[in-house]
């Protein structure tokens, strides 16, 4: 058995501006960084061991697992992976979350229509592939499929090494897309929390959702941090 722990990156100055991201590379902002540390600080505190470290390529994946390292005295080369990307969104990338929302979906926020219930997440890369007609935007499938294939490479290395307990740091809808679809229960979100941890785990072919957007072991690094 194989056990996943799924993170998403730290917090983005994108973020805080609302821009839709997608796969445009950015950096952790300085609370993105304290993040990141302070959840490495609260996993070296549970005690988890970790065998492999796989970000996604994209720089803000990538410096979150630097720092979930650095916070747990951990010395890991940090692997990376495509299939781990946040969703393409096309033509839309860069721009900010209310002209995107209004312009395909005609509301000021389409965080609304899915924490409402009036929406399923999948419904938002579905209508934003719809509208990019450049047809470069990722529908959900379509990010489903290369997460999920992402995932079995890095089951194949693990159990070929051996190894029991794997850190992934991915994006948060690309990995809420994955989740849900594998049985994941997180209704009306559009999104992980930044530096949260999610665990599957991986049995007879079989990925197992254990749970999802734990952010105990990053506030627990925070604490750590205070006292």
């Amino acid at each position: 058995m194989i056990h996943f722990y799924i993170v998403r990156h730290g917090e983005t100055a994108g973020n805080v501006s609302q821009l839709i991201q997608g796969i445009t590379n950015s950096r952790l902002n300085a609370r993105g960084r304290k993040q990141a540390l302070a959840l490495g600080r609260g996993l070296r505190a549970s005690g988890l061991m970790i065998d492999r470290v796989v970000a996604s390529d994209l720089l803000r994946a990538q410096e979150t697992a630097q720092q979930i390292l650095l916070g747990m005295q951990v010395k890991l080369a940090i692997e990376t992976d495509k299939g781990l990307r946040e969703e393409n969104d096309g033509v839309f990338e860069g721009r900010s979350l209310k002209d995107v929302s209004q312009e395909v979906f005609g509301v000021p926020d389409y965080h609304i229509l899915v924490r409402s219930g009036k929406m399923p997440l999948e419904a938002i890369p579905d209508g934003i592939h719809a509208a990019d007609a450049t047809n470069q935007a990722e529908n959900t499938q379509q990010v489903v499929s290369r997460y999920d294939f992402a995932m079995r490479r890095i089951v194949t290395a693990a159990e070929a090494a051996n190894e029991t307990n794997v850190l992934v740091v991915s994006h948060g809808t690309a990995s809420l897309l994955w989740l849900r679809a594998h049985g994941g229960d997180l209704p009306n979100r559009t999104e992980l929390t930044n530096a949260s941890v999610s665990k599957v785990t991986y049995d007879n072919g079989r990925f197992k959702v254990n749970w999802m957007d734990n952010t105990e072991f990053r506030d627990q690094g925070l604490k750590e941090e205070l006292s």
